[in-house]
């Protein structure tokens, strides 16, 4: 299955509300995610591009709505919790020259450390490394990475304190 069929099969297929936990694991593992045996993917997740490119370790936990901008690798590291309706999003646009400001597009990976808390609504954009143990606010828009074990939050997203 490539890549645009597989998004699709893992978005309508995989993200369904009618599936048990255990067997929307095993129809998204089916469709090339890389998914830990306890990890858990509530429904109505959403890929735009490969599944193949999402890895989720032992013990993370994806609340539902997750957006998945699968053109580049995602890693979603062990005990890491991601609220609802969060989106990695890996791909953006290069500044185009003025008769199309959206110019050529570009990829980089996305990681979340071990036992970070991702809140709902929260935008994590490509090439962002989320250190071990961070707290991301409810609605931030993560554009750089963020250090171990801090509590960030804003747009674009601050550290707001150590933890």
């Amino acid at each position: 299955m490539g890549g645009r069929a597989s998004g699709a099969f893992a978005s309508l297929v995989g993200g369904s509300p009618i599936w048990s936990d255990r067997l929307r694991r095993r129809i998204l593992r089916f469709a090339g995610v890389d998914l830990a045996r306890d990890a858990r993917i509530q429904p109505y997740v959403r890929f735009v591009g490969s599944p193949r490119r999402l890895s989720v370790r032992s013990g993370a936990f994806v609340n539902v709505g997750l957006l998945v901008g699968a053109n580049a690798d995602i890693v979603i590291a062990e005990r890491a919790s991601l609220g609802p309706n969060v989106q990695l999003i890996p791909t953006t646009h290069e500044i185009g020259p003025h008769e199309q400001r959206a110019g050529a597009t570009t990829s980089a990976p996305i990681r979340i450390g071990r036992g970070s808390w991702i809140g709902a609504g929260v935008t994590v954009l490509g090439g962002v490394d989320v250190g071990d143990g961070c707290v991301i606010a409810a609605g931030s828009v993560v554009t750089r990475d963020c250090e171990p074990d801090g509590l960030y939050g804003g747009t674009p997203a601050k550290l707001l304190r150590k933890l």
